[in-house]
């Protein structure tokens, strides 16, 4: 398995390929089949990630034998690293994979002299809170954001001190 950071558009085809098929079954336990599609196109469509590599956010994959099977997203904010992203295939979890991501993110913050990592994560994504309570996240605030057409992202925010 090799990581990656991404910048041609084939890359980010293929990683926005993945991106629908992750997003999918890893967020309509907690959200509408209609909200993961919406926030699909909002967030992880082609134009959508263009956009974002626009404004300084970097994306990284991770690849076996040709294949992306993960990919996170990050955006230094100041003194923080913004974690926007983070989804692994679901035949590939419990493999070490966000730690090895996680390494990623701190060499990151050490080389832009940044002294924290934070996310927004769903209140009711319960899996993804308690990997990150393991990994020393921290729930800072609480946040309910309107994101457009009806549909509201109930989150915390955490953070992790580097």
């Amino acid at each position: 398995m090799s990581i990656r950071e991404i910048f041609s558009d084939a890359d980010v085809r293929r990683m926005v390929k993945v991106a629908e098929t992750v997003w999918r079954e890893a967020n309509t336990s907690f959200c509408s089949i209609e909200q993961v599609e919406y926030m699909i196109e909002r967030f992880q469509s082609f134009e959508a990630v263009q956009g974002q590599l626009l404004q300084g956010y970097r994306y990284f994959v991770f690849e076996e034998n040709g294949d992306i099977i993960a990919y996170f997203g990050v955006q230094p904010q100041g003194e923080r690293l913004f974690l926007s992203k983070f989804y692994i295939l679901k035949e590939h979890r419990g493999r070490g994979i966000f730690s090895q991501g996680l390494d990623v993110m701190k060499e990151l913050c050490k080389e832009g002299d940044m002294r924290a990592i934070y996310l927004t994560v769903n209140r009711n994504n319960t899996h993804a809170y308690e990997v990150y309570l393991k990994k020393n996240f921290k729930v800072i605030e609480e946040a309910v954001a309107d994101i457009g057409c009806g549909f509201v992202m109930d989150d915390y925010i955490m953070q992790m001190d580097i």
